[in-house]
């Protein structure tokens, strides 16, 4: 089968000619739909989360996706052979990401989460949802931004930061985005109040003109730790700033007068059960912002295009999620 994967930590993202796997005891085997990317791919390839779980070689990449349930190891009753599934691929130990034609993946994996596909999603969508969409939820219920608050989400374009603005626009907050002037008016339909235009001035100073009495919260995507440095004084005594992306530096997270923390994703499979219950009720979704074949993908993910990367580039839409396509 093809897969993109690694033969060490370091290497380079190649398309693999590899067994397929087959389900050992607790784990299923799936026909991949479609995958799609988060920072944490690249983190995982280049060895930076090495710590964080355990790894087998060849290994293939790739955290969330979608796809229909071939075949079942011994003891698993959760899924069928034949249902759709979809989720965050992140066993113990980590082999077999998503990014190939056919994943093996625990029923109920160690460090991720799975769940059966609601009727009539399209796969495409389904793998789009999870790292991105459990991250934002995640994230702001950490903030406790009180009801009818005002949160800044600092990287409303990226694939986090446009679920983050839909979920928090759902909670009744105002939400105050950043982005750049062309893309304002995509990210006012996704429920912003307030765009912040990006490369217009210091955004502390356009805080102080769109929220004169300051903030409840600051939800960074980005990891730009100087910007939210200069920002944090625009909370509101005993609010709070948060970074999905270790944006908050020592000085910020001893600071005593707002929480401050960079967040990881907890709770895995109650925020995928949150999480599709707002899909499926049309509160929320996702933005594709490209869709790229398995073969592509080394070259495009990760030859320096910057569509995988933290910032990326802006086109004619919202980046969104990237989202590869196995057939």
């Amino acid at each position: 089968m093809r897969a993109i994967g690694i033969e060490r930590f370091g290497d380079a993202p190649a398309l693999l000619d590899l067994p397929v796997p087959e389900p050992g005891p607790g784990e299923v085997q799936v026909a991949v739909e479609a995958a799609s990317v988060n920072p944490l791919d690249t983190a995982i390839a280049a060895g930076a989360l090495a710590a964080v779980g355990e790894y087998r070689f060849p290994l293939t990449l790739g955290m969330d996706g979608a796809g229909t349930v071939t075949a079942i190891g011994e003891g698993v009753s959760e899924f069928a052979v034949g249902e759709r599934v979809f989720g965050q691929f992140w066993s113990l130990p980590l082999r077999h990401g998503t990014f190939a034609e056919v994943s093996v993946v625990q029923a109920a994996p160690a460090l991720g989460a799975l769940r059966t596909v609601p009727d009539g999603l399209p796969g495409e969508v389904a793998a789009a949802l999870p790292t991105a969409g459990m991250t934002a939820l995640g994230a702001i219920d950490h903030l406790r931004v009180p009801p009818g608050g005002t949160l800044l989400v600092i990287g409303a374009t990226g694939g986090v930061g446009t679920f983050a603005v839909q979920a928090a626009a759902a909670r009744g907050l105002r939400v105050v985005a950043t982005g750049s002037a062309r893309l304002a008016g995509q990210v006012r339909a996704l429920g912003a109040d307030e765009v912040a235009v990006r490369g217009a001035g210091p955004l502390d100073q356009a805080l102080r003109r769109i929220a004169p009495e300051g903030v409840d919260a600051i939800l960074d995507v980005v990891g730009d730790r100087v910007l939210t440095s200069s920002v944090a004084g625009s909370v509101r005594d005993g609010g709070a700033l948060f970074s999905t992306a270790f944006g908050v530096d020592e000085r910020l997270l001893a600071d005593p007068r707002i929480r401050t923390a960079n967040y990881r994703l907890d709770r895995k499979p109650e925020r995928l059960a949150e999480l599709t219950g707002l899909v499926t009720d049309g509160v929320l979704r996702p933005v594709i912002g490209a869709y790229v074949s398995l073969p592509e993908a080394p070259r495009t993910l990760f030859g320096g295009t910057g569509v995988a990367g933290r910032g990326g580039t802006e086109g004619a839409g919202l980046r969104g999620k990237t989202v590869l396509r196995m057939r």
